[in-house]
């Protein structure tokens, strides 16, 4: 009887060694939780970069399928970003066609040159409306991300419109966006309308496409 007893007692934990897991586990709480919350912030970073870049992206491929200028508006108060398309076009899309394929707008060369001469300048967004599309209507970004600022890439002058033009330029714009876990820069060529981004690395910008 005592020779079982004892052997029960050696199979049990004491206070001293149930203190010391605790006091291990409490440590791995302590370095474990930060780093999850780090790994967390980088992701809805990384995906408020994404959704920004496509959303570009897809203004440029509206503006030369349609053969309009194509605006994207971008609000840092609210920290959303979305499409908007001219109002006239959606009007005419929503009329009914017949065969099942729309018909396609036929415009004279002197209104081809208008639309192709069409500046951020002189659009005016009221003539716009926005885009009732899965990819471009507005959106909200992840949390914790910011938009720190919007300026043309030339001027540098503050903006929060950035267009898309039929001959596949586009006004030029730099994006500044901030987190805890850093900062990004999403750059749109005004020559190609291209889209790129870049890491802020010791003030310098290192461009990825």
């Amino acid at each position: 009887m005592k020779g079982l007893q004892h052997t029960r007692l050696d199979k049990a934990f004491t206070l001293i060694e149930l203190m010391v897991v605790m006091t291990i586990l409490v440590l791995l709480a302590f370095v474990a939780v930060p780093q999850y919350r780090t790994q967390v912030a980088k992701t809805k970073f990384r995906s408020a970069i994404r959704d920004i870049v496509a959303v570009l992206r897809y203004a440029r491929v509206k503006a030369l399928t349609t053969g309009r200028p194509v605006l994207v508006q971008l609000d840092r108060q609210e920290r959303t970003i979305g499409v908007l398309v001219p109002a006239d076009r959606l009007l005419r899309q929503r009329q009914p066609f017949l065969f099942g394929s729309p018909e396609r707008e036929e415009l004279t060369d002197e209104e081809w040159w208008v639309l192709f001469g069409e500046r951020l300048e002189i659009l005016d967004p009221a003539d716009y409306s926005e885009d009732p599309s899965p990819s471009g209507r507005r959106r909200l970004l992840s949390e914790g991300v910011e938009i720190e600022w919007l300026r043309d890439s030339v001027s540098g002058e503050e903006l929060n419109l950035i267009a898309f033009y039929p001959d596949g330029t586009a006004s030029g714009a730099q994006i500044a966006l901030a987190s805890l876990v850093g900062r990004a820069l999403v750059i749109v060529s005004p020559l190609t309308g291209t889209v790129s981004t870049a890491d802020f690395l010791d003030q310098r910008a290192e461009v990825r496409r």
